[in-house]
Parts: structure tokens; C-alpha cells; sequence
């Protein structure tokens, strides 16, 4: 369970942040929005000037971005010289999580990754596929996707695919998009214009 309520200001932007849902959640806006600003603050990477964030009624609010349990996913999310494979182990080893064989295979079929070679040399799709999968192996209990489903193929098809693995693994889903028809994609539906967010679902 996500429950949102923060605000921040920057300059002439003012952001009123609300999310209170569970399961898969959309989060619908133009560029400019306020999108990314309120992915950022629920991650961990913003502060915001008032509110709180909690996961699972526990106030994450003032801890760090490692002990917080949410995993923020964006199109710029890898690091180029991993190969796949260690890239897919790289976050649950950064939380010395163990992974067992049959996890990464599993995972791996699931978001359609039967490639290998350096991250920085696949396409933009599959760099998105393959930063998806570092991050639910990473087992968090909020999984953030800011605009990472942009460059995939079969885009409709992937989304209920990671939302239907992400409902088996008891992680809740927030992600961003432009086109409102992605939040028939989802449980819940949120939209956010100049900084307001409302929840149409």
C-alpha cells in the first residue's frame, strides 16, 4: 500500500502530490506535469517541503534511498558496461540480497529477455526490459516506473505482463505515462496537471 501526501516548490512550479493505492497504479500527465517530481520524492531522491510517504503504513519519509524498499526505474536506469546477466544481479547483490538460478530464469522469460552482450550496445528497448528485471530482483516492495516503458515492443502486452509479475511478487506499481489510455492498464489511475494531482480510478 502506497499512501502519498506530499508538496514541494520550486521556483514558479508547485507540486501537490497525492497517491493511496495498492496494486498497479498509473500516473497520467503532460510533460511538465510534475510526474517525475513526485516519483522522485516517493524514491527518495527529492525532499519535499511538507507531507509524507508511506509504504505499508510505515513513514518513509526522512530515510535514505537504500532502506526505503522503493526502486525508481527511468529510461536512463543501467550501467552500460555490465553485460546483461551481471546487470540482472547488480541490484539484489548492491542490497546483498541472494538470488537463486531459477529466479533470474524465470524473470528473465517473463519480460523477454533472451539477449546478452553489454548493456550500452542493446537498443533502447531492451535496456529498458533489462533495467525492469534488475529492479524486481532486487525485491522491493514499490516499484517506480517513470516512463521506462516508452521504448518496448508490444508496449500494451509488456505492461500487463509486468503488472500481472509484479502482482505475484506482492510489489505495487506506480508508472508514468503521457497517453491516458495506459491507465486501462491498471488498477488505479491518477492524474496530475501543473502539479495537481486527482484520482480519476
Amino acid at each position: 500500500m502506497l499512501d502519498v501526501n506530499v508538496s514541494l516548490t520550486r521556483g514558479s512550479f508547485t507540486l501537490h502530490g497525492e497517491i493511496h493505492d495498492a496494486g498497479s497504479i498509473c500516473l497520467s500527465g503532460l510533460n511538465g506535469s510534475g510526474k517525475s517530481s513526485l516519483m522522485n520524492i516517493i524514491a527518495g531522491n527529492l525532499i519535499p517541503d511538507a507531507g509524507y510517504v508511506k509504504v505499508n503504513q510505515t513513514n518513509i519519509t526522512g530515510l535514505p534511498v537504500e532502506q526505503r524498499g522503493v526502486v525508481l526505474v527511468n529510461p536512463d536506469s543501467f550501467i552500460p558496461h555490465l553485460d546483461v546477466e551481471k546487470h540482472l544481479r547488480w541490484g539484489a547483490g548492491a542490497k546483498k540480497l541472494t538470488l537463486d538460478e531459477a529466479s533470474v530464469i524465470e524473470t528473465k522469460e517473463l519480460l523477454g529477455i533472451d539477449y546478452a552482450g553489454r548493456v550500452d550496445k542493446l537498443s533502447l528497448g531492451m535496456r529498458e526490459r533489462v533495467a525492469l528485471a534488475t529492479a524486481l530482483l532486487s525485491r522491493p516492495k514499490v516499484l517506480l516506473v517513470d516512463e521506462a516503458f516508452s521504448n518496448i515492443d508490444n508496449r500494451a502486452a509488456f505492461i500487463q505482463t509486468f503488472r500481472n509479475v509484479c502482482v505475484g511478487r506482492s510489489v505495487d506499481l506506480v508508472h508514468t505515462t503521457q497517453q491516458k489510455a495506459d491507465a486501462d492498464l491498471s488498477d488505479h489511475h491518477y492524474e496530475i496537471v501543473k502539479g495537481l494531482t486527482s484520482r480519476e480510478f
